[in-house]
C-alpha cells in the first residue's frame, strides 16, 4: 500500500511538472512539431492583431511561444490563459496555431504580473533561440547607428558593442534618428525572416551628447546612469 501511495504520488507529481512545462517541450523539441497540446497557467506578455506571446511561470529561457489566432485575441497583456492549438514551425518561428484542432481555444483563466526578465545583450545573443517570443529588457545603453528598411534600425550596446536590430511594430518609427540613445529598451525578442529583431514596446531615452573626445563602453554608458 505504501509503495502504492508512493507510486501515486510520483505520478501526480510528474504530471504536474509536465503541465508546467508544456512550453519548454515545445520549445526545446520534446513535443514534436504537429502536436495537439494544452497550456494552462502562463501569462500573456503581448498583444498583435492576429496573435500574442505567453510565457509559462516562472519565466526563464524557452519558457515563451507566440500563438497564432487568425483573428483579434480576445486576451489582454498579464491575463493568465488556457490554450489549446496544435504546434508549428512558422519560418523557423515556434507557435501554437489555433486554427485546428475544433476545439482549439485561448481562454482567460486569471491574471498576474507580466514576467520581468532583464538581459544584457551577451546574455541574449549567447543564446537567442532561449529568448525567442519572451518579452524582455536590455538593460544594456545603446546608441541608435543605421535606420534600415521596413521599419528597422539597428543599436549598438555601448557597454558589449554588439548590435540590435530593432523593429517598429510596437514604435512610432518617424522619432528614430541616427545617434539617439536609450538607457535601456523593453520588447519582445523574435526571430523575423532572416535574421534576430527587437519588437520594441518603450525605450528608456537619454541625452547622450558627449564632448569630441574618445571614451570607454563604461565611462559613455556613466554619463547617462
Amino acid at each position: 500500500m505504501k509503495q502504492l501511495a508512493i507510486a501515486s504520488l510520483l505520478i501526480l507529481c510528474l504530471a504536474a511538472a509536465a503541465q508546467a512545462g508544456v512550453i519548454n517541450d515545445i520549445r526545446t523539441g520534446v513535443v514534436p512539431e504537429g502536436s495537439v497540446v494544452q497550456v494552462s497557467g502562463a501569462v500573456v506578455t503581448a498583444v498583435q492583431n492576429s496573435s500574442f506571446t505567453m510565457t509559462e511561470l516562472p519565466a526563464g529561457p524557452y519558457t515563451a511561444i507566440w500563438v497564432y489566432v487568425g483573428a483579434a485575441p480576445a486576451v489582454a497583456i498579464g491575463d493568465v490563459v488556457e490554450v489549446k492549438g496544435l504546434t508549428r514551425s512558422f519560418y523557423g518561428r515556434d507557435e501554437i496555431n489555433l486554427l485546428y484542432p475544433g476545439d482549439a481555444h485561448a481562454t482567460a483563466t486569471g491574471s498576474s504580473p507580466v514576467p520581468n526578465l532583464q538581459l544584457t545583450t551577451t546574455q541574449l545573443q549567447a543564446n537567442p533561440e532561449a529568448w525567442e517570443s519572451h518579452v524582455v529588457t536590455i538593460t544594456d545603453g545603446l546608441i541608435v547607428q543605421e535606420l534600415l528598411p521596413e521599419g528597422m534600425w539597428r543599436a549598438d550596446s555601448v557597454e558589449t558593442g554588439l548590435s540590435v536590430i530593432f523593429d517598429d511594430y510596437f514604435y512610432d518609427y518617424a522619432t528614430v534618428d541616427l545617434g539617439d540613445c536609450y538607457n535601456n529598451a523593453y520588447g519582445m525578442y523574435q526571430w523575423f525572416g532572416d535574421k534576430w529583431i527587437f519588437k520594441v514596446f518603450t525605450t528608456a531615452d537619454t541625452d547622450c551628447t558627449v564632448a569630441n573626445e574618445d571614451l570607454s563602453f563604461g565611462s559613455l554608458k556613466a554619463l547617462y546612469r
